[in-house]
């Protein structure tokens, strides 16, 4: 197996200076960070200083940290037109900053009709949800290309994009530049976490070749309620998932631990260094 690439969300970091992020995760053995340039330095975000925001970005870069993705959370069914093109507007600050600083991804989730909250929706599943999210994403394709950008899609089970079928369907009809994040847990609930291997399988089937980075977290139910745990405590088998993507030959795309914090971050990274030895 690869040496794995494994990086965590510098937002779940306890301190955003530039130094600091480049200390701790020296400290935590990462190679990259996923990058949400508005919950990390929203004082320069807010500003749109892109100076300062280029400067700081490189600052990691130079401490040998790869941004494996610039996050650009948002909602592109959004039912605000006004909230909408603010959002948009902050995903292209995103493609400008990938340009400036070469790095190879944007992305998000594609969010829920019920707006600010991204939770089910008995319509998110639904072609009018699918088409407004499609004409959203379909507006970024200059910035895209001009930049030499991806865009990365992640289905969550909840959201509009829910699922291996949806994804493929929206990525075909918006063309080469948008790719995949995959994040199995994302696509589990209550109803299909027994048949998690079947799902990753299928998914691995159907995407693997789009796949330009893994989101890595676990989770325990507590009735119906999905419980975040460290990466060895949860319903899926890491050892059996890294096996899988071995057999698939991805071992090399990076990995992102996601939802931790603190202590929990620290052994979750340690244990996936340990599966891959």
């Amino acid at each position: 197996m690869n040496r794995l690439k494994i990086g965590a969300r510098a937002h779940d970091l306890a301190d955003q200076t530039p130094a600091a992020l480049i200390a701790q995760a020296h400290e935590l053995g990462l190679d990259g960070l996923q990058l949400a340039v508005h919950k990390s330095w929203p004082e320069a975000y807010q500003a749109r200083d892109t100076h300062i925001l280029a400067t700081h970005i490189q600052h990691l870069q130079q401490a040998d940290l790869s941004i494996f993705l610039l996050a650009s959370y948002f909602n592109p069914a959004h039912s605000d037109a006004d909230f909408l093109a603010r959002e948009l507007a902050r995903v292209r600050l995103n493609i400008e900053l990938a340009q400036r600083c070469h790095i190879g991804a944007v992305g998000s989730e594609t969010g829920s009709l019920n707006d600010d909250d991204w939770t089910r929706h008995p319509d998110n599943h639904g072609a009018a949800a699918f088409h407004k999210v499609e004409q959203s994403l379909a507006q970024l394709r200059p910035e895209l290309a001009q930049a030499g950008c991806d865009f990365l899609v992640e289905a969550v089970c909840d959201h509009i994009i829910h699922d291996a079928d949806s994804l493929a369907r929206l990525n075909a009809r918006l063309g080469e530049r948008f790719l995949v994040t995959l994040d199995l847990a994302n696509l589990l609930d209550a109803d299909n976490a027994a048949a998690w291997r079947e799902i990753l399988a299928d998914f691995l089937g159907r995407h693997g070749e789009r796949i330009r980075l893994f989101h890595f977290k676990n989770f325990i139910l507590e009735g119906r309620d999905k419980v975040s745990v460290g990466l060895a405590q949860g319903l899926i088998d890491y050892a059996e998932v890294l096996a899988m993507l071995a057999q698939c030959q991805l071992t090399h795309i990076p990995i992102i631990v996601e939802e931790l914090t603190g202590e929990a971050l620290r052994e979750s990274v340690a244990y996936l260094r340990h599966l891959s030895r």
